[in-house]
């Protein structure tokens, strides 16, 4: 598509913006990049205390170690609601920079996506840590399916670089957009397995509606691989390929659609 090829064309440049961005978030800061890490382990100990602790969790048997468990779905979590948000401002942000006729605009909320995403990677030693810790305490974590990590983040990359990038342009016409995904990812998070699992949900018809979020299929390979140690089934490769492709093309299209009217607008 033409959206992912200018992208790739000015794969010099992207990686130049992603590299400043990573160093600018944490410029004078004590902790630095640091902050990937202490950001996550805040979420995971106050989510952990409420949820595992305070509240009953249903089917709260099956899920054991829970923190462990919470931390498979939550890192990915943090990935798309940061890149959604952040991406979502990025036109806006950088109004300099889209007025210049040759500059790609497509290259800002995709950014986004990777900068988050250097973050999740940079939070993976919390995750592999907690892996580390479970296996000896006896508990089936981490095995051969954990090979299947890289896989299913190369498929999640897709899905959330094309969402930033049709919400960046929407954004841009539609100054409430922002507001409006505030309140949409508050609820998709609680409509997404990272608290409980998918099975636990007491009524068929709102398991099917946590079903056809976009990030179900994500969440639920994460999980398989990391903390039951089972290779995704081939069901969830295609859900995540066709989720993928669909996400990408719609915030393409949409871009595209947008992009003559992004500089008078922005």
């Amino acid at each position: 598509m033409l959206t992912a090829r200018r992208i790739f064309r000015h794969r010099g440049l992207l990686a130049t913006l992603v590299a400043r961005e990573l160093k600018a978030r944490y410029r004078g800061s004590f902790l630095g990049l640091l902050w990937s890490l202490v950001n996550p382990l805040l979420l995971l100990a106050v989510y952990s205390f409420v949820f595992g602790l305070v509240f009953a969790r249903p089917g709260s048997d099956a899920i054991s170690p829970y923190a462990l468990f919470l931390v498979t779905g939550l890192f990915p979590w943090i990935w798309v609601s940061s890149t959604l948000l952040e991406g979502s401002m990025s036109l806006i942000a950088n109004s300099g920079l889209i007025r210049k006729a040759v500059f790609p605009a497509e290259l800002l909320p995709t950014v986004s996506a990777l900068a988050n995403g250097v973050h999740f990677l940079m939070a993976m030693p919390i995750l592999a840590i907690a892996v580390a810790i479970g296996r000896f305490q006896g508990y089936s974590v981490g095995g051969w399916a954990a090979l299947a990590f890289p896989l299913i983040l190369l498929l999640q990359l897709p899905m959330v670089t094309g969402l930033a990038i049709g919400l960046s342009a929407l954004n841009v016409v539609f100054k409430d957009v922002r507001d409006l995904l505030a309140n949409l990812l508050t609820l998709l998070f609680f409509l997404t397995p990272i608290l409980y699992t998918l099975e636990a949900i007491p009524y068929r018809p709102l398991r099917i509606f946590a079903q056809l979020n976009p990030i179900t299929p994500y969440t639920q390979a994460y999980q398989q691989a990391l903390f039951f140690d089972r290779w995704p089934a081939p069901t969830l490769w295609l859900q995540m390929v066709v989720v993928s492709w669909v996400c990408w093309w719609l915030g393409s299209w949409l871009f595209v659609r947008l992009k003559d009217t992004l500089v008078e607008a922005v």
